[in-house]
Order: structure tokens, then sequence, then C-alpha cells
């Protein structure tokens, strides 16, 4: 999105960091009566520091799944020892588990510089925010409650925000050259992980990442700088994630965008009815529109202004009849359909927008011309809930207060640094050598039909063009859901991928033993 153990007390009594934490209440048990978690504070809190420890119940499939969450920040320091920041976090762990061998997973969202509370307060964290089971927005006030599908079941998990967002914060405003780009941004998030392995005693736990949208980015470069210093990891997750811009953001001679997006534009026709009878269901649709793109799709676009006249058209028929756009926009599109036109174009008739991150969501521009959206319906219908909530929820269940504010976003002033000479960013190589070094690593890809953001077929492009032996490909696994970026907020989908994500856990800790 914009664009997830017990700790141990080494890690409260060290964090002297240097920031106060404004003192606050005693944790409240509930944000509506029909929260169920039950926070205590822990016995000696401490009365200067930027940690805070709480202990919580809540009933998970009729068993009591008792927890601690650790709020705080974590010191970003250079090779000298100064600190340039800190990362602020979450931190969820089983009580009663074996710390030193329990899974634990570093999860965050993307952007590059959004906060990572879509990822917990949407999927990974024991609580979560409560949306209608298709997604949209309830009425306010809004609620949170326990999450059925948390992956505390089978992990540790501790959430991220990247520098800038949440509460993470740089220590001096002429660090932020330093972090606000790929390779710093890995840097931190490398750095977060070794202290919180090393302060927590973690270094014997299987350790998964998981990221989503930007965060596939960030999880692909890190796979290869942690094992570059000395750490290995189980496995990682991808939701709804790229690893490479150049299959997002298309330009002269780089046609892999208008592939990548095309059986995502397919589904999404689908869905709205713009493609008649002619397929059963969303795979059937999106299994069509794949091996078109493998086949003449892929060639005319390489062909370009070779293609006769009368095999443009055919191409142009084709297209239209797997978009729901006219032959004659496609014909006028050069063959190749713009995402943010699609946005715009497939409902036109109808006065409606589709959304960027969920295209099921529509919306209602001031005017019905033009070729680009006013706003993405899909950010606009959950982000409230989300921000609302999650403030509500640092505060008055962990006990984390602040006078600053938490930060949704944060885009380094808008100058990240994608540091490419390419022009765009590309973490796959990292991923690819982090994959062949460490032969036990295995992979999870989580895809939604509906994505506009980071089209699932664009990632099994980069994916494609990885070099990737047998082996590799071997420990990589794909997960599919009638949903769109954030494929957590339905209900049904969330289920599918808590039963997903144990199964690929399972697979990544004890299928080799």
């Amino acid at each position: 999105m914009k664009s997830f153990l017990m700790i141990s007390t080494i890690l409260v009594a060290s964090v002297a960091m240097g920031q106060r934490r404004p003192q606050g209440q005693p944790p409240q048990t509930t944000v509506t009566a029909t929260v169920t978690s039950t926070p205590t504070p822990s016995p000696a809190p401490p009365s200067a520091s930027d940690i805070v420890v709480t202990k919580h119940s809540m009933d998970f499939h009729g068993t009591p799944l008792n927890y601690t969450a650790t709020a705080g920040t974590l010191p970003i320091r250079d090779d000298n020892g100064e600190v340039e920041g800190k990362l602020f976090f979450v931190a969820y762990t089983k009580d009663g588990a074996d710390a030193g061998t329990r899974p634990v997973t570093f999860a965050y969202n993307g952007g590059p510089g959004s906060a990572s509370l879509y990822l917990h307060m949407g999927c990974l964290g024991p609580r979560r925010i409560v949306l209608n089971k298709d997604g949209t927005m309830p009425a306010p006030p809004f609620r949170v409650t326990d999450n059925q599908e948390t992956w505390l079941d089978k992990t540790d998990v501790v959430m991220i925000d990247a520098m800038g967002t949440g509460y993470s914060r740089l220590a001096k405003p002429e660090f932020g050259a330093k972090f606000y780009g790929v390779q710093g941004d890995l840097v931190a998030f490398g750095e977060f992980i070794r202290e919180y392995l090393a302060k927590n005693h973690r270094f014997g736990s299987p350790v998964f990442l998981a990221g989503e949208s930007y965060g596939g980015i960030r999880t692909a470069g890190l796979a290869g700088y942690l094992l570059n210093n000395g750490i290995a990891l189980n496995g990682a997750v991808i939701i709804s994630g790229v690893m490479n811009y150049g299959v997002l953001s298309s330009g002269r001679g780089n046609d892999a965008p208008f592939i990548g997006f095309l059986p995502s534009m397919t589904a999404v026709a689908w869905y709205h009815k713009k493609l008649g009878n002619r397929f059963a269901t969303v795979e059937d649709a999106v299994a069509a529109s794949e091996k078109f793109c493998d086949g003449e799709y892929s060639h005319a676009l390489m062909a370009g202004g070779s293609l006769t006249p009368a095999e443009t058209k055919a191409v142009a028929a084709k297209l239209s009849s797997l978009t729901g756009l006219s032959e004659t926009f496609c014909m006028n599109s050069h063959l190749r359909i713009d995402d943010g036109e699609f946005f715009k174009e497939l409902l036109r008739d109808q006065g409606k927008t589709i959304g960027r991150y969920d295209a099921r969501f529509v919306g209602q521009d001031a005017r019905e011309v033009g070729d680009s959206t006013d706003y993405d319906p899909s950010d606009s219908e959950i982000t409230p809930v989300f921000n609302s909530m999650t403030n509500d929820y640092l505060e008055r269940e962990l006990n984390f207060e602040s006078d600053d504010r938490y930060r949704m976003n944060n885009y380094g002033g808008g100058r990240w640094d994608f540091g490419t000479r390419q022009g765009y960013a590309d973490t796959s190589e990292s991923l690819r050598q982090a994959l062949v070094q460490n032969t036990h690593m295995k992979m999870l890809f989580v895809c939604g039909y509906y994505d506009l953001a980071c089209p699932q077929w664009g990632t099994h492009y980069t994916v494609n063009h990885m070099d990737l032996g047998p082996s590799q490909l071997s420990r990589i696994s794909w997960s599919y859901y009638p949903s769109g970026h954030m494929v957590y907020i339905d209900q049904s989908c969330r289920e599918k991928l808590h039963k997903d994500i144990d199964a690929f856990y399972d697979s990544a800790t004890i299928g080799e033993k």
C-alpha cells in the first residue's frame, strides 16, 4: 500500500536510546465492548524509555492464545556507532513458546514511504480492524477485533515502519538522503533485523520476511543483503509485490508493462461483466489472457511498426475482447493499454471509474471526460479505517503514547533515490543470489487478480527472467485470490491466505527435516 517471543528483559533493560516515551495511563482493556483482548501492563514498565511491553490474551478458534506485545524503537547506527535514526516496531511473541527456535517474521508495507499499518492491522497481527466482509468501509465509528487469521499461530511477528513513517524518525534531517532510497532503506532494515535478533537471542530462530507492494523490492533486496551479512532466511513472502519497476513503468522500447498488466485488466473486465459470457470464472479469463500475452501479443509488441494494418487490426480485435475496451480504442492506443487510462475508460459508459489497488471498487469523477481519474476509490474506501484504528490501538491497547504523530506516509520529500543506472529499481538479482546460495530458502508469492498496482503477471515476468534453475524454481510457490492489492481485506480471502501461510511455514521449517 502507498503505493507487516517473548521479548527478553535484555531488550527492555538496554533501551536507554535517547527518546523519552511520554508517560500514559495503563492500557485499557477494550476499544469497544466486542473486543476480547485484555492487555495488562508489565510488572515493571520502564519509566524513561521508548519501549512498552503489555500482556494479552485472545480466543483463537476455541483455544487461548497468550502473547506479549512490545512497541518501541531500535536505533540505527553507522559504522562508527553514531545513531542516525530509529525504526519503530511492534513485536508479537507467543507466551510459553521456545523463543530460541520459534520462527520470527519481520514484516512491512511498501510505498516506498508507507507505514506498515495495513499488514499490521489487516492481516498479520493478533488484532485487526473491522471492515465489511467484502472489504468495504463500515459505518463509523470503526473498531478492532481479535484476528482469527493472525500469523501468530505459526510465527512471532515483528512489524517495522520504514524511516520517516509511523514513529520512525531520523536523528538529523540531513540523514534523509542516506535512508530515503533503495540501498539506504535496505541497510536500515537489515541493521534493524540484525540488532533485534541479537538483543533478543533469536539467531537460532527460523527467520522469515513478509513484504507488500514496494515491500517486494525490499524483501528481494534484504534476502541477499542479510545473507551477505551472515543471516540466512528460511523463507520470504511477497504479497502483491514488485521486484523490478521495469514491469510497471512503460517507456519507449519497454513493452514489459503492457504484457504484465494485461491479464489483470482481463480479470477486472470479467469482474465488471465486460467480456460477455465467454469465461465461466476469473481463472478461465486470466488463463486466456496469459496465453495471448505469451504468444500473439508479445510478437505484436516486439514487431512494433512493422506489423501490417491487417495484422494490427486482428491483434486489436483480440485485445478488445480481453479488456472490454473498444477495438477503436485499442487501435488508437497502438495496442498498448496504459493502466491509468484503463481506470478511466473501462466504465466510462456508466460514468464510473475503477480503483488501482483494487479494481472491484468504483468511483465517480467530477467529469466523465479525460484520461485520468480524480482519485482511487479503493484507497479512499479503507485508508480512514486503518489510520483511525491504528492510532487508537497503539495508544489505548499497547499503551504507546507520543507527542509526535503517527505518519502513514513519508516519501522522503519526494526525493526517493532509486539508485539505478537503467532508470528503474530492480532487486531481483539479489533474490536470485539468495535462492542460489541458500538452498533451503523458500518463497511464496501472494497475488490478487484485481490488483492494478502490482499485477501478478508482471511478477511472473520478473521471476521468469531471473535465470533461475530447476532447483530454485522448485522452492517458489504461488497463491492467487479473487481480491485486489490488499488481498486480506476480504474475509474469505483472508481465511484462505491464513491456510496458505500455515502450509508455507510448515514447508519452510519442518518440510526438509
